[in-house]
Protein backbone atom coordinates (compact mmCIF):
# COMPACT_ATOMS: atom_id res chain seq x y z
CA UNK A 1 0.00 0.00 0.00
CA UNK A 2 1.36 3.79 -0.93
CA UNK A 3 0.70 7.32 0.67
CA UNK A 4 -1.81 7.66 -2.30
CA UNK A 5 -3.74 4.78 -1.37
CA UNK A 6 -4.29 6.21 1.99
CA UNK A 7 -3.49 10.01 2.64
CA UNK A 8 -6.07 12.96 3.07
CA UNK A 9 -6.11 14.64 -0.62
CA UNK A 10 -8.56 17.83 0.96
CA UNK A 11 -5.67 18.95 2.92
CA UNK A 12 -6.40 22.37 4.72
CA UNK A 13 -3.04 24.21 4.34
CA UNK A 14 -2.27 28.24 5.69
CA UNK A 15 -0.19 31.13 3.81
CA UNK A 16 3.22 32.44 5.70
CA UNK A 17 1.25 35.51 6.17
CA UNK A 18 -1.62 33.91 8.29
CA UNK A 19 -1.71 35.02 11.74
CA UNK A 20 -0.74 32.87 14.54
CA UNK A 21 -4.31 33.83 16.27
CA UNK A 22 -5.67 32.37 12.97
CA UNK A 23 -3.90 29.32 12.66
CA UNK A 24 -5.07 28.59 16.35
CA UNK A 25 -8.58 28.80 15.58
CA UNK A 26 -8.67 26.87 12.22
CA UNK A 27 -7.11 23.54 14.22
CA UNK A 28 -9.19 24.15 17.10
CA UNK A 29 -12.47 24.35 14.89
CA UNK A 30 -11.06 21.12 12.73
CA UNK A 31 -10.34 19.14 15.52
CA UNK A 32 -6.71 18.67 14.05
CA UNK A 33 -3.42 19.00 15.56
CA UNK A 34 -1.30 20.77 12.55
CA UNK A 35 -1.46 22.22 9.26
CA UNK A 36 1.23 22.60 6.67
CA UNK A 37 2.44 26.62 5.23
CA UNK A 38 2.61 27.53 1.59
CA UNK A 39 3.95 30.02 0.15
CA UNK A 40 2.33 32.53 -2.33
CA UNK A 41 2.62 29.98 -5.19
CA UNK A 42 1.30 27.25 -2.79
CA UNK A 43 4.72 25.70 -2.27
CA UNK A 44 5.12 24.05 1.05
CA UNK A 45 7.28 26.03 2.89
CA UNK A 46 7.06 25.11 6.34
CA UNK A 47 4.65 23.07 9.04
CA UNK A 48 2.64 24.10 12.50
CA UNK A 49 1.77 21.82 14.78
CA UNK A 50 0.19 22.50 18.53
CA UNK A 51 3.58 20.99 20.35
CA UNK A 52 5.49 24.60 18.07
CA UNK A 53 2.49 26.33 18.97
CA UNK A 54 2.95 25.30 22.81
CA UNK A 55 6.31 25.65 22.29
CA UNK A 56 6.94 29.29 21.28
CA UNK A 57 4.31 30.87 22.68
CA UNK A 58 5.30 29.35 26.34
CA UNK A 59 6.97 32.68 26.88
CA UNK A 60 3.28 33.77 27.04
CA UNK A 61 2.73 31.59 30.37
CA UNK A 62 4.72 33.77 32.92
CA UNK A 63 2.27 36.77 31.91
CA UNK A 64 -0.47 35.29 33.77
CA UNK A 65 1.51 35.56 37.03
CA UNK A 66 2.49 39.15 36.29
CA UNK A 67 -0.72 40.75 35.50
CA UNK A 68 -3.28 41.03 38.21
CA UNK A 69 -6.07 41.59 36.42
CA UNK A 70 -7.76 39.93 33.68
CA UNK A 71 -7.73 43.37 30.61
CA UNK A 72 -3.78 43.69 30.98
CA UNK A 73 -3.22 39.56 30.68
CA UNK A 74 -5.31 39.61 28.01
CA UNK A 75 -3.72 42.59 25.85
CA UNK A 76 -0.07 40.81 26.63
CA UNK A 77 -1.49 37.52 25.60
CA UNK A 78 -2.62 39.54 22.18
CA UNK A 79 0.49 41.32 21.41
CA UNK A 80 2.22 37.82 21.77
CA UNK A 81 0.01 36.02 19.22
CA UNK A 82 0.58 38.89 16.81
CA UNK A 83 2.88 36.56 14.78
CA UNK A 84 2.84 35.10 11.75
CA UNK A 85 2.79 31.20 10.55
CA UNK A 86 5.52 31.98 8.64
CA UNK A 87 7.27 33.26 11.75
CA UNK A 88 6.47 30.20 14.65
CA UNK A 89 6.55 27.08 11.52
CA UNK A 90 9.06 24.30 11.57
CA UNK A 91 11.06 24.86 8.37
CA UNK A 92 12.62 21.84 7.57
CA UNK A 93 9.97 19.70 7.28
CA UNK A 94 9.55 15.46 6.53
CA UNK A 95 7.56 14.35 3.72
CA UNK A 96 7.18 12.01 1.27
CA UNK A 97 6.04 11.51 -2.17
CA UNK A 98 2.51 9.68 -3.24
CA UNK A 99 4.12 6.18 -3.98
CA UNK A 100 6.13 6.28 -1.00
CA UNK A 101 5.06 3.27 1.14
CA UNK A 102 3.06 2.74 4.05
CA UNK A 103 5.37 0.74 5.69
CA UNK A 104 8.32 3.46 5.55
CA UNK A 105 5.76 6.30 6.21
CA UNK A 106 4.99 4.57 9.57
CA UNK A 107 8.75 3.98 10.24
CA UNK A 108 9.57 7.40 9.23
CA UNK A 109 6.69 8.66 11.87
CA UNK A 110 8.10 6.89 14.48
CA UNK A 111 11.74 7.15 14.46
CA UNK A 112 11.34 11.13 13.51
CA UNK A 113 8.70 11.81 16.46
CA UNK A 114 6.31 13.17 13.76
CA UNK A 115 2.26 13.01 13.66
CA UNK A 116 1.81 13.97 10.60
CA UNK A 117 3.52 13.95 7.35
CA UNK A 118 2.22 16.11 4.03
CA UNK A 119 2.65 14.23 0.75
CA UNK A 120 4.12 16.54 -1.69
CA UNK A 121 4.38 16.60 -5.79
CA UNK A 122 6.26 19.50 -7.37
CA UNK A 123 7.01 21.49 -4.28
CA UNK A 124 2.75 20.81 -3.98
CA UNK A 125 0.75 19.33 -1.08
CA UNK A 126 -1.27 17.14 -2.56
CA UNK A 127 -2.21 15.07 0.75
CA UNK A 128 -1.24 14.39 4.41
CA UNK A 129 -0.53 11.20 6.48
CA UNK A 130 -1.37 11.45 10.21
CA UNK A 131 -1.12 8.52 12.75
CA UNK A 132 -4.42 7.74 12.85
CA UNK A 133 -4.33 6.89 9.11
CA UNK A 134 -1.77 4.88 9.36
CA UNK A 135 -3.85 3.54 12.18
CA UNK A 136 -6.48 2.55 9.86
CA UNK A 137 -4.47 1.15 7.73
CA UNK A 138 -3.12 -1.16 10.27
CA UNK A 139 -6.61 -2.35 11.54
CA UNK A 140 -8.76 -2.02 8.82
Amino acid sequence: MLAKDIMTKNVITVKEDTPVREVIRMLLEKNISGVPVVDKENNLVGIISEADLIYKEKSLLPIVTYHENHKQFMNAYRKGLAKTAGEIMTKDVITVSEDTAVEEIATLMLEKWIKRVPVVKDKKVIGIISRPDIMRTIYE
